[in-house]
């Protein structure tokens, strides 16, 4: 396995919950998958998780090379299972016709937040 792309990315888990409040439903569903949103919807803490989420994506982004043309829902973020791995990453579209191009088998990430910021960083890796 080797890693070919890698990807940070930072948001202010209140900027999140503003955009939230702020454009509604119209801006979950632009930036979210209807899983990603059911999830967030089920938790205390929906705009860490969000935010958490929306950084994922660009993470994800950069570690791909941040070709043009990825959409939001190009990149899902599937939630970590008690005892297993950690979150997953389902790539989609535009997504993973470039992986695909770039020999990229998976796209693994790492998702934090604390002191008001959500971060997350993905390394996309070659077989």
């Amino acid at each position: 396995m080797s890693v070919v792309g890698i990807g940070l990315d930072v948001c202010p888990i209140e900027r999140m919950e503003r955009a939230s409040a702020r454009h509604g439903q119209r801006f979950l569903a632009r930036i979210f998958t209807a899983a990603e949103q059911s999830y967030a919807a089920e938790r205390s803490n929906a705009g860490e998780v969000l935010a958490a989420r929306f950084a994922a994506k660009e993470a994800a982004s950069k570690a791909l090379g941040a070709p043009k043309g990825i959409g939001w829902h190009d990149v899902e973020v599937i939630p970590a299972r008690a005892g297993e791995q950690g979150p997953q990453l389902v790539l989609r579209g535009r997504a993973l016709e470039v992986a695909q191009q770039r020999g990229i088998v998976r796209v693994l990430v790492s998702i934090t937040h604390a002191g008001g910021v959500a971060a997350a960083v993905a390394l996309a890796v070659t077989a």
